[in-house]
């Protein structure tokens, strides 16, 4: 449980640092494939970036409703209860893994120690920087990055967004590629 904790609190951070990009709780198939076939995606990138001067900087003015919060948080966790009806169904003995993405920008400077464990996520769960000379289409060229090939999966499902104020939290499913292979 301890570790349960100090894990959180340390996902905790990243948010607070405003490192954390996206969380995804990523389902595998069986061994011996282990390919992704669902993506439960949930999106911090729409949160403001600010500046490692600011992080302890009280709000100015009159802070965000958080009133309907709790509200917003429940119906998403009931939509994504209903959710597994409309999804195809998964092939038993499934795993899953915790993907924590970090901000790719310069400023952000996750809080990240020596000791802490970090593990790569999978080449095609993963996004790289390229060269635009050696981009395959106009989204990478003008992007500068590619995608790994089982993100953004074959089929995506919105759940819902969360917002108050200008902190938007984006939530979907994506249906991988392994899922619909026989």
């Amino acid at each position: 449980m301890a570790s349960y904790v100090c894990r959180a609190y340390r996902l905790a951070l990243l948010t607070t640092w405003c490192a954390l990009s996206t969380v995804a709780l990523v389902l595998h198939a069986p061994p011996p494939s282990s390919a992704p076939v669902e993506r439960y995606v949930f999106s911090t990138a729409a949160f403001p970036l600010v500046p490692p001067s600011e992080l302890l900087t009280p709000f100015t003015g009159k802070p965000p409703p958080t009133s309907d919060l709790p509200e917003q948080f429940r119906a998403t966790i009931a939509k994504l209860s209903t959710l597994s009806s409309t999804l195809s169904p998964l092939r038993p003995d499934c795993s899953f893994t915790l993907v924590v993405e970090l901000r790719d920008d310069t400023d952000v400077r996750p809080p990240i120690r020596a000791d802490t464990p970090w593990i790569a996520a999978e080449p095609g769960l993963q996004k790289q920087r390229i060269h635009p000379d050696d981009a395959e289409n106009e989204d990478e060229r003008q992007t500068g990055i590619r995608k790994g090939k089982d993100l953004g999966g074959v089929k995506t499902t919105p759940v819902r967004n969360v917002e108050s104020g200008a902190f938007v939290l984006e939530m979907w499913v994506e249906e991988g590629r392994a899922k619909f292979e026989v």
